[in-house]
């Protein structure tokens, strides 16, 4: 086969550069059309992913009006210093209240007799029950019972279960601190103390020499006149839809709690939903556009699926727009949406429930709207069906790529096959020749 490559023996002439120019100009059309088509397909798959991206966008913003999205929110006022913090939302009652602080919770906390750092405590087996859990038990090898070593040993077994130990040095030596995670009387510590020597039996809650740090007491708080305990600072069933976290206790003494609508998180949503529809309209217009007399058009130009989409969505639009105008929306020519703030507040003002009968879960404008762009992003979807369709167009180019590329192979080798003919001809006739050419020159040296 190393003959086919080289030059001609007989002609004189490049046999694979020949062949090599014809393989060349054999595929150079396919090659151009299988390139045409890729491009093509790839460039449509990435305008329709970014068609997606924007129709996504609008759909996420729509959502933002799902449950109490489409509601006031409310707006919290509370008393200086009052002891206390409060948000709200917007299921919350509309009103104010008077709220006193009585007591704070807080975590039950133990501490033992002093002793030296290096003393004895005793060993055996400690049991720790932290509220109405279920006992944690540690046991104290001989020899392993000081303070440092019984606190060790406690964090390691009752690690994340509501307890942690410390030790903390005093004047008149170490004394070893207990205490809760949990606030109030559901954290309470009880401690029990079996086996061994006995001498863990000084770190018992009941007969034992432990000292109160910290009671462990619950939270006390009362709302016009209503009291409430807690075992927890932060409250968030003491009224529906508001939470409290009390921060300081302010016995006797009552502070305003004071719930109003606020319009502002609407606003907000509403210019979030603008937003997402003015970016879905801009990717449809660039996706789509037509090429100039110096530009080729973007990538869907021609396509009806951008026009058809565009048209759904500003029909929507166009059938609520006596709503939308009513609550400071504007459409401007190019179908794009604007928002008068001072014209939304007022509205909101006047007539609370506007946004939800348009936007919310079943309003005019989130139906129809959530419905056409499932329509597009949907697993059966428009979008993604396009989509699918291309890719599958690319894999079969693939396929037929690799068909092309065989039968040129096969083009190639007959051009070889053909050309190593005629070369050995060549070959052949030279051959001749030159023997004819010696014969004659004998004959002519003969005759004279």
């Amino acid at each position: 086969m190393a003959s086919l490559s080289s030059p001609g023996v007989g002609s004189g002439l490049d046999v694979h550069t020949m062949v090599t120019q014809l393989v060349a100009a054999e595929r150079a059309p396919g090659d151009l059309r299988f390139n045409r088509i890729e491009s093509k397909a790839e460039a449509q798959i990435s305008a329709f992913g970014k068609l997606s991206s924007g129709l996504s966008g609008l759909q996420s913003a729509l959502q933002k009006f799902d449950g109490s999205g489409a509601s006031l929110g409310r707006k919290v006022s509370v008393g200086t210093d009052a002891g206390f913090t409060a948000t709200a939302d917007a299921k919350a009652a509309l009103g104010s209240y008077r709220v006193t602080v009585e007591s704070l919770a807080s975590t039950h906390k133990l501490h033992s007799a002093a002793s030296a750092a290096d003393s004895q405590v005793g060993h055996g087996r400690l049991s720790i029950v932290v509220g109405d859990g279920e006992a944690i038990d540690i046991d104290i090898a001989e020899g392993e019972g000081s303070l440092a070593e019984i606190r060790d040993a406690i964090n390691a077994k009752a690690e994340g279960k509501g307890v942690t130990a410390t030790v903390i040095r005093g004047d008149a030596g170490d004394v070893l601190v207990l205490a809760s995670t949990e606030t109030g009387s559901e954290g309470r510590l009880q401690i029990s103390a079996s086996g061994g020597d006995g001498g863990l039996s000084s770190l018992a809650t009941t007969g034992g020499s432990l000292q109160v740090a910290d009671a462990g007491n619950d939270a006390r708080v009362i709302v016009d006149g209503i009291t409430r305990t807690s075992s927890s600072n932060h409250l968030d069933d003491l009224i529906d839809g508001v939470t409290i976290d009390l921060t300081q206790a302010k016995p006797g003494e009552s502070f305003s709690l004071d719930l109003t609508a606020d319009a502002s998180p609407l606003k907000a949503t509403m210019l979030s939903f603008i937003s997402a529809y003015n970016t879905a309209l801009s990717a449809l217009r660039t996706q789509s556009a037509a090429g100039g007399a110096d530009s080729d058009g973007a990538a869907l130009s021609g396509d009806a699926a951008p026009r058809g989409i565009t048209q759904n969505l500003r029909g929507i639009i166009s059938q609520n727009y006596a709503e939308l105008a009513e609550l400071g929306l504007k459409t401007k020519v190019d179908g794009s949406l604007s928002l008068d703030g001072a014209t939304f507040d007022a509205a909101i003002a006047a007539d609370p429930e506007a946004v939800q009968r348009l936007v919310g879960e079943d309003g005019t404008l989130q139906q129809p709207l959530a419905a056409a762009l499932k329509s597009y992003l949907g697993d059966d979807g428009m979008i993604t069906g396009r989509t699918k369709a291309l890719n599958a167009r690319l894999e079969s180019l693939e396929t037929q790529r690799e068909s092309f590329d065989r039968r040129i192979e096969n083009v190639r080798a007959n051009y070889m096959r053909q050309f190593t003919a005629l070369d050995t001809m060549v070959a052949k006739m030279s051959s001749t020749s030159s023997f004819l050419a010696q014969q004659l020159g004998q004959l002519t040296n003969m005759n004279a």
